[in-house]
């Protein structure tokens, strides 16, 4: 992987314009990945922008995501590369589907490289650099930075960098929390990265919006009959009544339910557009119901979206899970 690393960077020094991009419905890993691979080819005077949705930045608005790189309007960015010709670098996007921008944006790129960590990537880049052993896109992108930066990485590349593997650890709780992990989080602290600050920002803090939302999803949950499923809900309806859409951390509410091995999250997107957020604790493969529904991601982190009515892909989900359990 060493040598794709090196061939990447080699395009990177030898092109100029580059749009970057993560997935939709962006968590920490993807959003800080963007951000550090943005500030990292800015400072090598490279033309660069990035696309991110403004609607879900709001956890991170710490990491001051701000300047003329980054765009958080689509069409704005559409018109100003009408007459370009770029290089699309998706980060975190297990398929070309799950780009977070519009179709017309991806096809005219001159071509795509996709990084990744999903091991279910569909390598839908001409150029595929997907390292499943990786516990976050940010762990990989640490790479290309102590590469192409021989000194000291600057706290404005290093912070998000931190946040995304942080995010993507669940705070260092995760299975997915390697020695590699460790190591790289003690250089970026060396660099001057606040870790009790980002968890803080990422998983201590909730608005109280979101905190009432909490509460009404709370008393949606239940268990399946043998006690390894819990699933709650988010209805349209409720996050009009709670005035927000902050749906982070809930799942693995149902999840770290004591004897629970799978925990599920229904969020009801469009009347027949369900979000499923998929969890597990120790052996059951997410990913593999996911699939079932066209979705992906991990073994224990995966998710889908079911075109039924609520309590339709509540019922298909959960008996579809009964399997894995």
């Amino acid at each position: 992987m060493q040598k794709k690393i090196k061939e990447i960077i080699k395009i990177l020094y030898e092109n100029d314009n580059f749009l970057i991009v993560g997935h939709v419905g962006a968590d920490g890993d993807s959003i800080g990945s963007v951000t550090a691979l943005t500030r990292l080819l800015k400072k090598k005077n490279k033309k660069v922008r990035a696309y991110l949705n403004r609607d879900t930045l709001a956890p991170f608005s710490f990491l001051k995501v701000k300047g003329e790189e980054f765009y958080t309007d689509a069409e704005k960015l559409k018109e100003d590369l009408k007459t370009e010709d770029y290089i699309l670098i998706t980060l975190d996007s297990g398929t070309r589907e799950r780009v977070d921008l519009d179709e017309e944006i991806i096809n005219s790129a001159q071509f795509i490289i996709n990084i990744d960590h999903h091991a279910d990537n569909t390598h839908f880049g001409k150029i595929n650099l997907v390292q499943a052993d990786r516990a976050a896109v940010g762990e990989i992108i640490y790479n290309f930075a102590v590469e192409m930066i021989d000194k000291k990485l600057p706290l404005a590349v290093a912070e998000p960098l931190g946040t995304a593997i942080i995010t993507d650890t669940g705070a260092l709780r995760y299975e997915n929390t390697t020695s590699r992990v460790l190591r790289i989080l003690a250089d970026l602290m060396d660099f001057g990265v606040n870790i009790y600050k980002i968890n803080k920002k990422v998983f201590g803090s909730l608005s109280y919006q979101a905190l009432i939302l909490k509460g009404m999803a709370l008393s949606t949950l239940e268990k399946s009959e043998n006690g390894k499923i819990a699933w709650l809900y988010v209805s349209r309806q409720m996050m009009h009544e709670a005035e927000t859409d902050y749906t982070e951390g809930l799942v693995g509410l149902a999840r770290d339910i004591e004897d629970v091995e799978i925990g599920i999250l229904f969020t009801e997107e469009e009347e027949k557009e369900i979000k499923v957020s998929l969890r597990s604790n120790f052996y059951a493969e997410v990913n593999k119901l996911a699939a079932e529904f066209n979705g992906g991601g991990h073994p224990r982190a995966s998710g889908a979206t079911v075109e039924k009515t609520l309590q339709e892909a509540i019922n298909s989900v959960v008996e579809a899970a009964k399997k894995y359990v």
